[in-house]
């Protein structure tokens, strides 16, 4: 049986605590911030570059001269294409920097989890893994770890990234045409209803699914450890129920959150897109003395903004299941270590206590083709 808090911590000081092991990070995630600032600066430039394009369009010629930023008063014909390499060289130094670094920290984190896991295990006392299956110890430390450094390091990669996409993006959009993109604004409260409603489920529902999968580890490792008793007393027909009933209650609640992320989804991407049909509809009755290359920037520029949106929507479910997981490492993690033991035998070894004959004791119990 696992053992559960009389008192949950608030979600948002398990994430906080999450978060401080990332300290000894500090310096990699800093330089992965930087490369998605400057990966999330080059959207509203690729926009910019069809604005250019697209005016280039109704030149006399493609030989005429045309202001560019970085490069200058250059050919339309060399400077578009030159401004677009260099953004795209931008985009990707910032890309390789975010991603790379972060990567280091998400193994750094991983590392340094399972260790402090595992050690925590060495020290406690024989009543823990008594209260507690093995196959929940050896998932937390295996399964709940993944889930949780995806909410702190991969949550955060789409929130920076996302975030500052959006930031660049309405930005640009602002300095184009404030009015138009006030309208956009109004969606927001919209997709916050929405995403704080999924996030419940989603937080919900991982805690169901990380306790199955300790179930079905715990099944398999007490079956493989066992397996001499299992072959002595014929159970090996129980086991195989016992493994299938585990393993398809595990599917069924994978299946579940996927639905859930499968409904989601599609709703927020019809709110947003439905915005968007609306922005087109008043940037062509209010396109005031814009020119053609503008309103393309501009809608180039909206129509980037339903990716980082809906992936920062989605990023609710990534931080519900690290929270999930956190909790469980956590709670292992403050246990009390036991004493040791002034008794040790002659070779140096620590006294067996006689409570360590109950695992034997729990095993035997689950297994009721031995009492056959």
């Amino acid at each position: 049986m696992q053992q559960t808090s009389p008192k949950q911590a608030s979600s948002l000081k398990i994430y906080l605590r999450l978060l401080s092991y990332l300290r000894p990070f500090v310096g990699l995630f800093a330089v992965s911030i930087v490369g998605y600032m400057i990966f999330a600066s080059s959207q509203p430039m690729l926009a910019a570059v069809l604005k250019y394009f697209v005016d280039g369009l109704g030149a006399p010629a493609a030989t005429t001269h045309h202001p560019f930023p970085l490069i200058g008063n250059v050919q339309l014909m060399y400077g578009v294409p030159i401004l677009l390499v260099i953004i795209i060289f931008w985009r990707s130094v910032g890309s390789f920097l975010g991603n790379y670094y972060l990567a280091r920290v998400s193994l750094g984190l991983v590392n340094d989890l399972r260790i402090a896991l595992f050690n925590s295990l060495l020290r406690l006392p024989n009543a823990y893994f008594d209260q507690n299956n093995s196959g929940h110890l050896i998932s937390r430390i295996t399964y709940n770890v993944t889930m949780v450094t995806g909410a702190a390091t991969d949550a955060v990669k789409v929130v920076i990234r996302e975030g500052l996409s959006v930031v660049f993006l309405f930005g640009y959009l602002l300095w184009m045409n404030w009015k138009l993109t006030a309208i956009m604004v109004a969606i927001l409260p919209i997709i916050g209803v929405m995403v704080g409603s999924a996030s419940r489920k989603f937080r919900k529902q991982s805690k169901k699914i990380q306790a199955s999968m300790g179930d079905l580890t715990h099944v398999a490792s007490e079956t493989i450890q066992g397996y001499r008793v299992v072959r002595s007393f014929g159970g090996e027909d129980y086991e195989e129920r016992r493994f299938r009933a585990a393993s398809e209650d595990n599917n069924a609640k994978q299946l579940r959150m996927v639905k859930t992320g499968a409904t989601f989804t599609p709703a927020l991407q019809l709110v947003t897109f439905s915005a968007m049909a609306v922005i087109l509809f008043l940037v062509l009755f209010l396109r005031g003395d814009a020119s053609a290359g503008d309103l393309v920037a501009y809608i180039s520029a909206a129509g980037m903004l339903p990716k980082p949106i809906r992936q920062l929507s989605e990023v609710s479910g990534t931080i519900q299941k690290g929270l999930a997981g956190a909790e469980s490492i956590f709670a292992q993690l403050d246990e009390t270590p036991r004493r040791i033991a002034a008794a040790s035998s002659a070779n140096g070894f620590p006294a067996v206590s006689k409570s360590a004959t109950s695992v034997s004791v729990t095993r035997a119990a689950n297994m009721p083709f031995l009492m056959t």
